[in-house]
């Protein structure tokens, strides 16, 4: 049985875990893995504490299993730390299931442990579980009949995070048998027998019948498992250079030719990859790969970010809730920030000198303005005459007639006067307070943006 202790040197040392300088908090619910955990930490001699958690699920069961695990925390001589939730309450009001709850719950209440020690004399440094070698075969055939591709197929990680798994390289068989042969007592979990788990049914009816065929299943799905994991970290140092060969960044947007996209093999593999950062899903790719086909305009979203056709480009841009607020400008001179950039103006004698024709400035019949003057994000149903027009003109149509994009829409600002507007800002003014040869006076209105 030494043979299980020195392959857990091993594969500690392999995956570049944790050292013996490190303090390891232990998920430890009493069940015959996470129990073969400890004490084979306490035979290395590595520093850790228990962490159990009473999900009261089971009834009984529940306070068995807390009272073996502070036993045995008491036999291995290390601190324990335990807490108790109500799941099913707290799975009935997040309306998610009760796995889902008891794992959110344990790992907030982990990384608490780790957060509270941070700063002491004796930190916590990471967080450990029992998986093992069934658990990620279990996992990986869950994922396959789900639908997955290679990020499914590497199964649990060693490590992510702050969370290290110690135990991926044995089976369970291995556990039990280094368990009977050392007599180390545990408990079992009565609901692992039960039918109604996806994980317990893949467990107790699927692999048991798939090792009839293939009794090297479990091996067989950890080695594929290890060759996706290092075939991921190939590909996402390929991708990385794909993209960055790709992508065009200009400020807070990101750019993608279609047409080059297009030819590239794999592309809807490069298309997901450059767009799951910004929150994109796979659910969503069918109709990213169709927006490359449709007209400008077109787009989806993420929760946080826009992808849209502009022309020859697919661009990824931050949604900007247009503001509600409404600036107000009560001076005939003045400086004020607003969205992406800055508007200055100031009143100044008007002397027949040439009128600036760039769209970031605004010269106005200063006699016609009303204060105060309001500045605010365009909506809907706005209107204005522009500048050479007599008729007046929806700025929604203005900005498409400007062949606005669609992002640069959505970052535009007017000034009214009055109730009208006198400028869609950096665009045009408005008709009605332009210069004459009578006018005395300016308000002359400059925009910059923001660096």
């Amino acid at each position: 049985m030494n043979q299980l202790l020195q392959d857990f040197k091993q594969f500690i040392a392999q995956q570049a875990l944790f050292s013996m300088q490190h303090r390891l908090l232990v998920a430890v619910s009493g069940g015959l893995d996470s129990v073969v955990l400890c004490h084979l930490l306490f035979r290395c001699g590595f520093r850790f504490e228990i962490a159990h958690v009473n999900f009261h699920l089971r009834e009984n069961e529940s306070d068995r299993d807390e009272k073996f695990v502070v036993a045995l925390a008491r036999e291995l001589s290390v601190t324990i730390h335990t807490t108790e939730f109500d799941t099913a309450a707290y799975a009935t009001t997040e309306k998610i299931s009760i796995q889902v709850a008891a794992r959110d719950l344990r790992y907030v209440w982990f990384n608490k442990l780790l957060a509270e020690r941070q700063n002491s004399a004796q930190p916590l440094h990471f967080i450990l579980t029992a998986h093992h070698a069934n658990d990620n075969a279990e996992t990986i055939l869950m994922n396959i009949f789900r639908g997955t591709g290679l990020t499914g197929l590497r199964g649990i990680l060693p490590k992510r995070d702050k969370v290290m798994r110690p135990l991926l390289f044995a089976q369970r068989s291995e556990l039990l048998a280094f368990a009977n042969a050392e007599k180390i007592n545990w408990v079992e979990d009565g609901s692992n027998a039960s039918a109604k788990y996806a994980r317990n049914y893949i467990r107790n009816t699927i692999i048991p019948q798939v090792e009839q065929q293939y009794p090297a299943l479990v091996s067989s799905l950890n080695i594929a498992a290890y060759h996706a994991r290092e075939t991921e970290l190939f590909l996402e140092k390929a991708m990385l250079s794909c993209l960055n060969k790709l992508v065009t960044v200009k400020g807070q947007e990101q750019q993608v030719p279609v047409e080059r996209w297009r030819q590239m093999p794999g592309a809807a593999a490069i298309l997901y990859a450059w767009l799951k950062p910004f929150g994109f899903s796979a659910a969503q790719m069918q109709d990213a790969i169709s927006l490359a086909g449709s007209q400008t305009g077109h787009y989806i979203d993420s929760e946080a970010f826009r992808l849209l056709r502009n022309r020859k480009w697919l661009v990824v841009t931050p949604k900007e809730e247009k503001s509600s607020a409404i600036l107000v400008l009560e001076k005939d001179s003045g400086t004020i920030g607003f969205g992406s950039g800055k508007l200055t103006w100031e009143t100044t004698p008007y002397m027949s000198q040439p009128i600036p024709t760039d769209q970031q400035t605004a010269w106005l019949d200063a006699a016609k303005i009303t204060y105060p003057l309001l500045l605010r994000p365009w909506k809907t149903g706005d209107y204005f005459y522009p500048l050479g027009m007599a008729k007046k003109k929806k700025v929604a149509r203005f900005l498409i007639d400007i062949k606005l994009a669609r992002t640069a829409k959505d970052q535009v600002w007017v000034l009214e006067s009055d109730r009208k507007i006198i400028w869609v800002i950096g665009h045009r003014m408005d008709d009605r307070f332009k210069i004459k040869p009578a006018t005395k006076n300016i308000l002359e209105l400059r925009f910059s943006t923001a660096p």
